[in-house]
């Protein structure tokens, strides 16, 4: 058993020394003594640092941000958007500034659109393009908007009068320092 084990404990010695590095070739001579011939080049697929062989290869730059296992993207984190006075505020000048650009139907679609484009997010985007501005019954801001409904830091619904009535203008923002955006843009109800 004990012969066993210290032959095991042998193979096991070996198979580690093996691939530890370049090494020699070992002949006898025909005197009987050992000579070890000089280990052989590395092959030219080993990678090489830009300074030579004996230069301490440099490690890729880490990304800062978690990285996305499926698509291998850095994920950046953002800063986490509350409610304050200085959000209620900017979510109603950004619902006001909708409404000025939207609410224009005395302009050609290219002027519009160029003022109107900016201002809303890139689902809105797709949903107003072809919208005609002469089509628009709006045509001013009557009064100061006000946020209707705040339940998401990101989300707004924001009043905005018009000539017309009051306008609802939804709209979101990515993070914290992120600009609000119009997802969508309500009329008056008709009177029923």
């Amino acid at each position: 058993m004990t012969q066993r084990r210290n032959a095991a404990t042998a193979v096991l010695a070996g198979a580690l020394l093996v691939g530890c590095g370049p090494t020699g070739t070992t002949t006898t001579s025909g005197s009987g003594t050992a000579e070890t011939a000089p280990p052989a080049a590395l092959p030219s697929s080993a990678p090489q640092s830009p300074a030579g062989p004996s230069a301490t290869p440099s490690a890729a730059p880490v990304p800062s941000g978690l990285v996305d296992e499926d698509t291998g993207e850095v994920i950046t984190p953002r800063p986490v958007a509350q409610w304050d006075t200085q959000s209620r505020a900017a979510a109603a000048a950004a619902g006001e500034e909708v409404m000025r650009a939207f609410a224009r139907p005395d302009l050609d679609h290219e002027s519009w659109w160029a003022a109107l484009e900016p201002l809303l997010s890139s689902e809105a985007q797709v949903d107003y393009a072809y919208v005609e501005p002469a089509n628009i019954p709006a045509r001013e801001v009557t009064a100061q908007p006000s946020v209707r409904e705040d339940a998401s830091a990101y989300i707004a619904h924001v009043t905005v009068p018009t000539d017309i009535g009051d306008y609802i203008v939804l709209l979101s923002r990515q993070d914290a320092n992120a600009p609000w955006l119009a997802e969508r843009i309500t009329p008056p109800e008709a009177p029923g």
